[in-house]
């Protein structure tokens, strides 16, 4: 509802800063701007929809392809396993014999007729190898080769007749050893049917090829050979080309670490590179099309290893925008590749494109229609109003005789007629304005001298009102300064009588030291002074109240020790030290081993109470001093005094201090104050807030129990909570607490003003006051800003 508001008041602004706008402009502009935007709003949605047909089609299509490509790829690298499978079974039967290699030649040169692979062929481990492959892809020339004990077991190489029989030698190889290459010595090693790594097959117009091999094995299932089925790849780019997916678009199919195998490009999926062929990266295709969607797939998937499902998206590159499909696929025997089919949009924009442009010209002349029909409608409907407006000035210039002849039978002729008997009417109500005008002016005059009467009056008694509450607040702080008053003459009198009696005991245990101090010091060798000194030291700085059950403690301890090492005397000694709070150090026992060991421990007694009970008029000093500083300071009356930097915590203890009476007995009072900086306030009317939350707390738990006192740092506030566990605000009476007068303490306890002063101080600090409330547990809370 606020953003609506606001929204509105901008429009308001923004109209307000328009230059004015003739009646012909307001007519027409919104006539036309309501053509203009239905056109274009029809055209964005036939834009749209045609952009959702065409994304639909393009993602449809490449999903066919890819199920087509996945098709193929499937039945065309079963092959190779067929026929591996066939090979074997027909040794397994006995049909074929693994030794009888001329007859194995005549076998795989008819499978060569009959199945689209390149090469088959098998090796084994006591060195025969007999295979059958294609010398030239265009015509399918074949050569069938082995090695054995009738070739010298060097490799020879023969051109087949129309029966598959070797016809005549082509060229013996003493060089070539099977048991190297890939195919023969991965495969033994896995012990499994496998697919081996992609290849170039130099005597192949240097084409890929992969091969399948299986492993084979004895009648005791041990592994005597290899049995080998090469492919080339080159038939599954052949096949990618003859998809019509689309002019501009472009199929590929890699490896997950990038390395082509097929695609729909005029280039080799190889390089040479310093004589050696080298299988070419997608990453460095030629076709730039191919390229950009590699690097796309790889930005967005960080990596083709990562695409484990179908994927489809767009992306851009020199202005061009491309679907893509991506879809993984997976052979047996551990072949993992990836179909990549990407298509350009403008492959399908071109009938929507042709429709946009018909949509723009469709709005160009509807704009125009729509304006030369807005004006020629415009000058009919305002010519009339214009000859109105004109008359109008007339009248306000003061020529109340100004007539409109104006012949229509429309609603502006009725207009014209109102216009006319409006300004005989006003013609006649001006005469008589003047008349009542005169008359005003002088009740006015009245009225306006006995306003200012009683405005003056009001003033003066708003002064009253003002002082009257200054006072209020006062007498309502010295009243709660009276409940505390017998509290604070106590808590000054409890240090009078502790000086009191230290005078008395500093008195006495001074004359004594006097009278046993000479005879001591002729009595003590140096050494002896020095630990006697040492022993007053001692005393001094380990002195403490002990009660009377531990100072039984602690002497029956000493006189245990001193008894275990045979010290004369142990009770006496004992006695003296356990006043003392002090066991003896064993670097001064040999004062225990003097004859007058009482006597010196007796004297640094007496010293020991000289020292204490100075001690003790100090610390009643300070807390008769500190009970009176807080009874100034919050006794202080400063109203014309302005704002001053003052610390909140500082003003809350010196109220605590005022109630040390009411708290030291049975309410535990615990304070958590964070760091908080000095504030601009009025610190007096701040402690009279902290006086009635707190006494209001002490009354509420009837003086006992927990007093929680937090002072919280915030970013533009600091709030102060005090917290007690009293029995709580009654609910039907939490809305009625901060009325003035309003209490529920019995007569004589509360004038009911506590809470509206500590309300109204808190908002004249620019602050707030908030208080909950159940049994056991009532919180105020004020907050106050930092910066006022």
């Amino acid at each position: 509802m606020k953003l609506g508001l606001k929204l509105r008041l901008r429009c308001c602004r923004l109209i307000a800063h328009l230059p004015p706008l003739g009646l012909r402009t307001v007519l027409i502009v919104p006539f036309v701007l309501q053509i203009v935007g239905a056109v274009a709003v029809v055209g964005l949605l036939a834009f749209y929809n045609g952009q959702q047909a065409v994304n639909s089609l393009a993602n449809e299509l490449m999903r066919q392809v890819s199920s087509r490509v996945d098709q193929h790829l499937t039945t065309y690298l079963q092959t190779p396993e067929q026929i591996n499978r066939l090979n074997l079974d027909a040794i397994d039967s006995g049909l074929l014999q693994i030794d009888d290699l001329e007859r194995f030649g005549r076998w795989f040169w008819q499978q060569l007729q009959i199945f689209e692979v390149s090469y088959i062929g098998y090796g084994l481990k006591t060195g025969e190898f007999v295979g059958v492959g294609v010398l030239d892809e265009t015509d399918r020339q074949l050569e069938i080769s082995e090695t054995s004990a009738r070739t010298n077991w060097v490799n020879l190489n023969y051109a087949p007749d129309a029966r598959g029989n070797r016809a005549y030698l082509l060229y013996a190889d003493p060089e070539y050893k099977y048991q190297s290459e890939i195919w023969y010595s991965q495969t033994l090693a896995a012990n499994r049917p496998t697919w081996n790594p992609v290849y170039t097959w130099d005597s192949l117009s240097k084409a890929l090829a992969i091969s399948q091999s299986f492993p084979m094995y004895d009648q005791n299932q041990r592994p005597i050979g290899v049995m080998s089925v090469d492919l080339l790849l080159s038939n599954i780019s052949d096949f990618l080309r003859t998809l019509e997916v689309s002019p501009g678009g472009k199929i590929f199919v890699v490896e997950r670490d990038g390395l082509l195998i097929a695609d729909t490009s005029a280039y080799p999926p190889f390089q040479t590179v310093q004589g050696a062929d080298q299988r070419l990266s997608v990453f460095d295709s030629p076709d730039p099309v191919i390229q950009a969607t590699a690097l796309s797939l790889r930005r967005r998937f960080n990596g083709f290893q990562r695409i484990r499902q179908h994927q489809q998206f767009k992306f851009s590159v020199e202005h061009q925008r491309y679907f893509v499909d991506a879809m993984p696929w997976q052979g047996q025997q551990g072949l993992d590749w990836l179909v990549v089919v990407a298509v350009p949009e403008a492959d399908f924009m071109e009938q929507i494109n042709q429709n946009n442009r018909i949509t723009a010209a469709l709005c160009l002349v509807a704009l125009f229609t729509s304006l030369t029909v807005g004006v020629l409608t415009a000058r009919w409907v305002t010519q009339p109003i214009l000859r109105l407006n004109r008359a109008a000035r007339t009248i306000a210039m003061g020529n109340f005789g100004q007539r409109l002849q104006l012949q229509r039978r429309d609603e502006l002729g009725e207009l014209a007629a109102s216009f006319n008997g409006m300004a005989e009417q006003l013609q006649t109500s001006f005469q008589t304005l003047e008349q009542t005008n005169q008359a005003l002016e002088q009740r006015v005059a009245d009225r306006t001298a006995s306003l200012a009467a009683a405005n003056a009056e009001l003033i003066c008694t708003l002064e009253q009102l003002r002082t009257t509450q200054a006072e209020l607040i006062q007498s309502e702080k010295m009243a709660m300064l009276g409940q505390l008053v017998a509290g604070i003459a106590h808590e000054i009198n409890t240090p009078l009588a502790a000086i009191q009696a230290s005078i008395s005991n500093i008195t006495g245990a001074l004359e004594e030291s006097m009278q046993r101090l000479p005879p001591l010091i002729h009595a003590l060798t140096p050494l002896q002074l020095e630990q006697f000194f040492q022993l007053l030291t001692i005393a001094q700085h380990s002195r403490e109240l002990l009660s009377s059950r531990e100072e039984r403690q602690l002497r029956r301890q000493i006189q245990q020790t001193l008894e275990t090492e045979g010290i004369p005397e142990a009770a006496a000694i004992a006695d003296i030290l356990s006043k003392m709070g002090m066991s003896l150090p064993p670097e001064l026992q040999p004062l225990l081993h003097l004859p007058n060991r009482l006597f010196v421990l007796e004297t640094a007694y007496q010293l020991s109470i000289v020292q204490t009970n100075s001690q003790n008029i100090r610390l009643a000093v300070e807390r008769a001093a500190k009970t009176v500083f807080a009874l100034k300071s919050y006794a202080r009356h400063d109203q014309d005094r302005g704002m001053v930097q003052a610390a909140i915590p500082d003003s809350i203890d010196t109220v605590l201090t005022l109630y040390h009476s009411h708290l030291k007995q049975a309410v535990e009072v615990k304070k958590h104050y964070e760091s908080v900086p000095a504030i601009l306030c009025y610190p007096e009317e701040l402690s009279q807030v902290w006086s009635n939350l707190i006494h209001n707390a002490l009354q509420a738990m009837n003086y006992r129990g927990v007093l929680e006192i937090r002072i919280c740092n915030q970013p533009q506030h600091i709030v102060v909570q005090i917290t007690d566990s009293g029995c709580g605000i009654a609910p039907d009476i939490q809305n009625k607490i901060f009325q003035p007068f309003f209490t529920t303490k019995p007569i004589g306890e509360g004038s009911g003003l506590g809470l509206d002063i500590v309300q109204r101080i808190v908002a004249r600090h620019q602050g707030r006051v908030e208080f909950t409330s159940q049994p056991g547990h009532t919180t105020f809370s004020v907050c106050l800003p930092k910066q006022a």
